[in-house]
């Protein structure tokens, strides 16, 4: 036993504060996006207030990349933290009693802003927190599965408190959440950033955008592309799915509900998976697999008469892009210089976030002029097609100069 704790992530004390802390706030952003779905729509509000909801959460993180990565590199992490923690908190508060659609968007802008300037520091303060590489890949599969786990326990808690408590109680609760991970930050001793680490101010990358190193690096570029390109599938597959389950298959709401458990069961294997996954040539070789299992679990999908055997694909599809989002976020972390690796981070998030968004339009357009099935079928070709091309051209990390 004591062996075993030597050898974890959680031998390291700021580990065992950052983690709960962001487990927690993981629960109160599930909460939050569900329950203001909710308050729009028992206020009348139609599809189009959805999608401006939409807008207003993704926006911030791809307009900030800039700012938000510099300000991850320059300033000092703890600085960063605070305000941003703090303005979420804030933010979070003045939703409680805000019933306009209007002042939701502004104030969700706000939340979202916030988040853009605390997840890159979040992100690249991880290999200071660490140290050796193979815990960064640990650390970074721990919050995947994080992530994975707890935003629907948090989508599903919100629905509850809505429903006992009503919207004001359960914003209430997020806005603890982010008080919590104000005090797990402040309570943070490892640092980076700011005019005290040399490390940064004197390197020459200092002046480079996230967008230029990540192009620059043959290993993390293509496997970026790929990787944006499965967000959008998985996204996209997300919108369809429902008509599948309910209109192709002809199940309940209620085996709607527990495919998206199977999904959410396999990407907490997948995590721990990837957890195990060591070494960079290792890393490339899981995201890679991961794309070709996505894509060829998506066209069983979109082709089964069998809702039992649907399960098994949302199963094997939770393993897949956890272990495919975990190795490659470690890829990202570990490769990306210590000067601008805020900025790759950033770069990153918006470049996600506008997959997510563009999935919604490209997807929706697509189910209704090739219908349910063709969509999941012509999705997961393209993205086999993708798969194979990075196999064949994915460079040896140990070789790739970094």
């Amino acid at each position: 036993m004591k062996h075993s704790f030597q050898n974890s992530v959680w031998r390291h004390r700021d580990v065992r504060i950052v983690v709960p802390a962001r487990a927690v706030s993981f629960v109160g952003d599930g909460m939050l996006a569900v329950v203001l779905l909710l308050r729009l729509h028992d206020g009348g509000a139609g599809p189009w207030a959805v999608t401006g909801l939409l807008i207003a959460t993704s926006l911030p993180l791809v307009v900030l990349i800039g700012p938000a990565g510099r300000a991850a590199d320059r300033w000092d992490s703890r600085t960063v933290l605070a305000v941003a923690l703090g303005a979420q908190a804030l933010a979070c508060l003045a939703l409680v009693p805000t019933t306009s659609v209007a002042g939701t968007y502004a104030l969700v802008a706000a939340v979202q802003t916030g988040q853009a300037f605390a997840g890159p520091t979040w992100s690249a303060l991880v290999p200071r927190i660490v140290s050796a590489a193979d815990d960064v890949g640990r650390m970074v599969a721990l919050q995947q599965g994080l992530a994975q786990a707890l935003l629907p326990v948090g989508a599903a808690l919100g629905g509850v408190v809505y429903g006992l408590a009503g919207a004001q109680v359960a914003i209430l609760v997020d806005a603890g959440t982010f008080g919590a991970l104000l005090l797990g930050a402040l309570a943070v001793r490892t640092r980076r950033g700011g005019r005290a680490d040399s490390t940064l101010t004197g390197h020459p990358a200092i002046r480079r955008a996230g967008l230029v190193t990540l192009r620059a690096d043959p290993v993390v570029w293509p496997l970026l592309l790929g990787s944006l390109f499965m967000v959008l599938l998985l996204a996209g597959v997300n919108v369809v799915e429902v008509f599948l389950v309910r209109d192709e298959l002809g199940m309940s709401a209620a085996w709607y509900g527990v495919s998206e458990l199977m999904v959410m069961v396999g990407a907490l294997c997948g995590s721990v998976l990837a957890g195990r996954v060591d070494g960079d040539r290792a890393r490339v070789s899981t995201t890679i697999g991961g794309f070709g299992a996505i894509a060829l679990l998506v066209v069983v999908c979109g082709v089964t008469p069998w809702f039992p055997l649907l399960l098994v694909c949302s199963v094997g599809l939770g393993v897949a892009s956890a272990a495919m989002s975990a190795c490659f976020g470690a890829l990202l972390v570990i490769r990306s210089p210590d000067a601008v690796r805020g900025r790759m981070s950033a770069t990153v998030n918006g470049l996600m976030q506008l997959a997510n968004v563009g999935s919604l339009l490209i997807f929706g357009a697509l189910g209704t002029t090739l219908g349910v099935r063709h969509t999941f079928v012509a999705a997961a070709a393209v993205a086999l097609l993708v798969a194979l091309r990075l196999r064949a051209v994915a460079p040896q990390p140990e070789l790739s100069g970094r």
